[in-house]
């Protein structure tokens, strides 16, 4: 039954301005996601921009950067809200909740790539293993591990992939291939980190080449995640949660190649991926696409 609780929020809103804002909303979602997206994690992170250049006093600037990880899901909800009304909401929902053994293996492959990282350390570089660092991070030392797992789950797992794939990659990959639409996205992704390169521990440390190198890694991230989503038949939790558990594994302080043993490895597992399941799905089941209306 069509219900006023169905439709979109402009069509309950009479006001003129507001129904041709969301006109033109709907005929340009993915703008509209993107600049949300960019303008609600860069005002969280704003503070810490203007402080990581001595303009005010120092602020905890660390949980800024977590809390900033919630603009993509909030824009997409936004965006979805103000277009599609409560079904886009029930969908966007829906993906969240799918995922079934894809799950397991979302978690499964961050964990394997880590051990066979930490093999290799051992073998090649007699390196000693911090063991007791096993999830455990330096960005927020002070936050028992349990937690950190969480913050992590929720504001870079659901709070980023909730925007990028659950909203964006339908919706570009519905007018190209999964692999550019991968290299798109990846693009916008790459872009919204910018802020943080003043005051991230992560990126604020990079140099060029270093850069040039974190980008790469978006790039493939954003297929490997593709990949991911459209196999599994678009699943937000199994995306989520494989971007929180590598984020976790990958920043573990256990050993100092770890980070680019684990991204080398990363590498050879998603360029091995183009040529094995093509370029128009990356996936053995058809690309994820956004249906017309939406």
């Amino acid at each position: 039954m069509h219900t006023a609780a169905s439709e979109p929020l402009q069509t309950r809103v009479g006001h003129p301005a507001a129904c041709r804002l969301t006109r033109f909303m709907r005929t340009r979602p993915l703008l509209w996601f993107f600049g949300l997206a960019y303008a609600v994690s860069w005002a969280f992170w704003f503070p810490a921009v203007v402080a990581s250049f001595h303009w005010i006093d120092p602020i905890p600037s660390r949980y800024l950067h977590l809390v900033g990880g919630l603009g993509p899901m909030l824009a997409a909800m936004i965006v979805t809200s103000l277009t599609e009304g409560q079904s886009g909401l029930t969908r966007l929902a829906k993906r969240c909740a799918a995922g079934g053994l894809w799950i397991v293996i979302a978690i499964l492959i961050p964990a394997g790539l880590f051990l066979l990282a930490i093999a290799i350390i051992k073998t090649v570089y007699g390196a000693p293993i911090e063991w007791g660092s096993v999830g455990r991070t330096t960005e927020f030392p002070e936050l028992p591990r349990s937690i950190y797992w969480l913050a992590n789950v929720v504001f870079y797992g659901f709070g980023e992939e909730v925007g990028w794939r659950g909203f964006a990659l339908p919706r570009l990959q519905s007018h190209a291939s999964a692999l550019r639409a991968s290299l798109l996205l990846a693009v916008g992704w790459a872009g919204w980190h910018v802020p943080l390169f003043t005051f991230s521990a992560g990126l604020s440390n990079l140099g060029l080449p270093e850069a040039a190198g974190w980008f790469m890694s978006v790039v493939l991230g954003s297929i490997l995640l593709t990949w991911l989503f459209n196999s599994s038949g678009g699943s937000v939790a199994v995306v989520a949660l494989f971007h929180a558990a590598l984020d976790i594994f990958i920043s573990s302080p256990v050993a100092a190649p770890l980070p680019n043993l684990m991204g080398a490895l990363l590498t050879v597992s998603t360029m091995l991926l183009i040529p094995l399941l093509g370029r128009r799905d990356l996936s053995r089941r058809p690309r994820v696409i956004e249906p017309a209306s939406a």
